[in-house]
């Protein structure tokens, strides 16, 4: 059935007038983008061909007992006078946008071709309008056809856009109700109508900020116990995180690396105070409101191949500037054999309103030189004892601030391994770099 042949045929009685209402084209035109994603380029275009000649015959149809079928018509059904006048009118008034765009409003399709030819449209004018609406009508299905046969995973513009509402679907709700509130309070000229759907959004928007951060930052959280740790390689780690899962997120940098089995004693010597988190603690409304007392308030997740950290500290400061850090557990260094730890440390400057996890929330504003935090752990490393060795490897790429980066760095990351150096535990013929850069001993 859905060989070239059947495809023309069926393309062709969709819009044929008459046979198009009770045999439904799209069937066909999915099967026939199904076939072009497998190399099948001619079930295009007899799915193209047959629309064509059906619309071409449906308007000479029209042209030649249009009159005559609108005659009968009436007299069968004499109330439809008027609708049928304000039809002419709108075809004639308005050709293009009805003739090119009658395919996607679904039923309307069947008969604009038929109506135009009986309202006597210019045959060039219909045939060049026609064309228009065939490559949007059959289009939309061939590419429905298409992504289904290839997968929405296979499809990465797709999948982003899925990600994207998947992960702010309330806030895209909100945001909908409170423009159709503003709409209907416009319409029906209510008094204070923009107070009323402003107050609506503010409000929603922070029962969004409640329920982000009290309830639901744990769901889909894997537990660091249950983990399976895999091999890895430094010099393929993804050195960047995010503040949600699509990609409208700009990155913030992962600068630390940690060789051993935790990096708690180490943060613990060096003065580090061990964060709560939203993702990883119990926290209530009253545990936030004490720790905020404490100057010590719960980090908000960032998320490193999609997971939230395992481990957050940060130094004495304010609430408003204070260095922090977030760790990961990444995996065994395929080399030497340690637990690999990724932290991501910057500097906390200040507060901004800024777009997080799907919400709109404040959070603190990082400081976009990430290098002055990571040396001043290195510094801060050799004055404790021989016990840890820290080098700069250069692992990431050289970055500068801009649209997919909150940071600029020189592409330096810190190796924090206990007791002798990184490099030197490598074998003569192993190195670890960027690209072209590379660290050999």
């Amino acid at each position: 059935m859905f060989e070239t042949l059947g495809l023309f045929v069926g393309s062709l009685l969709d819009a044929l007038i008459g046979p198009n209402l009770v045999v439904p084209g799209e069937p066909f035109m999915i099967a026939a983008g199904y076939q072009l994603y497998s190399g099948a380029y001619m079930a295009v275009a007899a799915v193209l061909l047959g629309g064509l000649i059906g619309d071409q015959l449906s308007f000479f149809i029209g042209r030649h007992y249009g009159f005559n079928a609108q005659k009968s018509l009436l007299r069968w059904q004499p109330k439809i006078r008027r609708p049928l006048a304000r039809c002419r009118l709108l075809i004639n008034r308005n050709a293009f946008w009805v003739i090119a765009f009658a395919r996607l409003l679904g039923p309307i399709a069947w008969v604009v071709p038929f109506m135009a030819g009986a309202n006597h449209i210019r045959w060039k004018k219909f045939s060049a309008y026609a064309f228009v609406g065939l490559v949007l009508g059959v289009g939309q299905f061939v590419t429905w056809g298409y992504l289904l046969a290839a997968g929405v995973d296979n499809v990465p513009m797709l999948n982003e856009a899925a990600t994207f509402v998947s992960e702010h679907k309330y806030s895209l709700g909100l945001s909908l109700v409170s423009l159709a509130l503003l709409y209907f309070g416009f319409k029906k000229q209510w008094r204070y109508s923009w107070l009323k759907a402003s107050s609506l959004f503010l409000g929603g928007m922070l029962a969004l900020n409640y329920s982000h951060f009290f309830w639901w930052s744990d769901n889909e959280v894997v537990p660091l116990a249950h983990a399976v740790p895999t091999e890895v390689t430094l010099s393929e780690l993804d050195y960047r995180v995010y503040a949600g899962q699509s990609t409208v997120y700009s990155a913030q940098a992962v600068n630390v690396v940690y060789l051993g089995e935790s990096p708690k004693d180490l943060m613990g010597e060096l003065g580090w105070i061990e964060n709560k988190t939203f993702s990883r603690s119990d926290i209530e409304l009253s545990d936030y409101v004490q720790l905020l007392q404490q100057s010590t308030p719960p980090v908000s997740d960032l998320l490193w191949n999609g997971q939230p950290q395992h481990l957050a500290f940060q130094l004495p400061g304010t609430l408003t500037h204070r260095s922090h850090i977030r760790w990961w557990q990444a995996g065994i260094d395929s080399q030497t054999q340690q637990t690999v730890w990724v932290g991501a440390l910057s500097y906390d400057d200040g507060l901004t309103l800024t777009p997080y996890g799907g919400i709109l929330t404040l959070l603190h504003s990082v400081s976009p030189n990430v290098d002055i935090e990571r040396d001043q752990l290195k510094t801060d490393v050799f004055r404790l004892n021989d016990r840890w060795n820290a080098e700069n490897i250069p692992l990431a790429s050289v970055t500068s601030k801009n649209r997919q980066h909150d940071y600029f760095t020189d592409g330096q990351v810190l190796i924090v391994s206990e007791h002798a150096s990184y490099v030197n535990n490598l074998q003569p013929t192993e190195s670890v770099g960027f690209n072209s850069m590379s660290y050999v001993p």
